[in-house]
């Protein structure tokens, strides 16, 4: 042990064992008085072995916490390669699609695969054959023609002909369903005889 530099009064140096006493016994202060014992004099470390034991229990379990938040944290990555793929799979996602459902999640900060991919089906929905137009009308080249009336003959008339008089046109066909009307669903009695 080195010579102190201030001499003191037996008085005082009671007053400062004291005190030194009862901080290395507070658990508050007792491993900030163990390092400091161990810097200034190597020999006053067996006093205080408790520190050294609790600082090496400290670290131990220190290093298991560490160990087990990195098996969870590698659980989740795996969990979410397994959701990713399980996605992919079951929506049929191209690279592309991946990509953005990828740029939503980190733009929501989501980390849930099925959340990302409503959000991207929602935003960008499949198409509906049902709701599609017949394909001559969504590719072009359908001719339309518009719709005509049997003349007197039961032949179709032409647009051009209908057009010329469509009163008389609508009358005949009026006349030609009438009687095809009676002639099915009527009795023989209430045909007109010609």
């Amino acid at each position: 042990m080195t010579q102190p530099l201030v001499r003191l009064s037996p008085q005082e140096m009671e007053k400062l064992s004291r005190f030194m006493f009862n901080m290395s016994h507070n658990p508050k202060y007792r491993a900030q008085v163990a390092e400091a014992a161990k810097e200034l004099d190597p020999s006053m470390v067996g006093a205080f072995t408790d520190v050294s034991l609790q600082k090496q229990f400290n670290q131990f379990t220190q290093k298991f916490e560490n160990e087990r938040l990195a098996e969870k944290m590698e659980r989740a990555q795996q969990s979410r390669e397994v959701q990713k793929t399980d996605v992919i799979k079951r929506r049929n996602f191209s690279d592309d699609q991946v990509k953005q459902v990828e740029t939503l999640m980190t733009h929501y900060g989501v980390n849930d695969w099925e959340a990302a991919a409503d959000i991207y089906a929602q935003r960008n929905p499949q198409d509906d054959p049902n709701m599609k137009p017949p394909p001559e009308i969504e590719h072009g080249g359908a001719t339309w023609e518009f719709p005509t009336v049997p003349g007197k003959d039961g032949k179709m008339l032409s647009f051009d002909d209908f057009r010329k008089n469509p009163a008389g046109a609508s009358r005949n066909a009026a006349i030609q369903v009438i009687t095809e009307f009676k002639r099915n669903r009527l009795p023989g009695a209430f045909h007109a005889r010609a």
